[in-house]
């Protein structure tokens, strides 16, 4: 089955945005050893947002307070579980970084290599 390309309806007026609940995604560890363009987008744009029911989704920091209307596509998603985090990721950096008008030109020129991968140190 393949994943769902509609977009994520969270927060709702029934469901709340969690205002006291805000993270990233990025660590500081995590430089040199995951791909340099996921570390970016990571630490500057994406972000780890809570309704006040405790559903957990990410959301583009940079078009967030922008009406759903004027956001590219993918700008707010609520995977359905643990593995469905890094498929997130890549939707999130494959669709919506290129597209989103509201990110600096320089991290939208990133996205490309969101597919290539990035040895860690001293592995094979």
């Amino acid at each position: 089955n393949k994943p769902s390309r509609s977009s994520c309806t969270l927060p709702t007026a029934d469901d709340p945005i969690d205002e006291s609940f805000l993270a990233k995604l990025y660590t500081p560890g995590e430089e040199g050893k995951i791909n340099p363009s996921h570390a970016i987008v990571r630490r500057d744009v994406l972000e780890i947002r809570r309704t006040r029911s405790g559903r957990v989704f990410f959301q583009c920091g940079c078009c967030k307070d922008r009406p759903r209307s004027e956001r590219a596509k993918q700008s707010t998603l609520a995977p359905q579980n643990i593995g469905g985090l890094y498929r997130a990721m890549v939707r999130f950096m494959m669709y919506h970084v290129p597209a989103c008008v509201h990110i600096s030109g320089e991290i939208r020129e990133l996205s490309p290599k969101a597919t290539k991968t990035v040895q860690a140190k001293g592995t094979k």
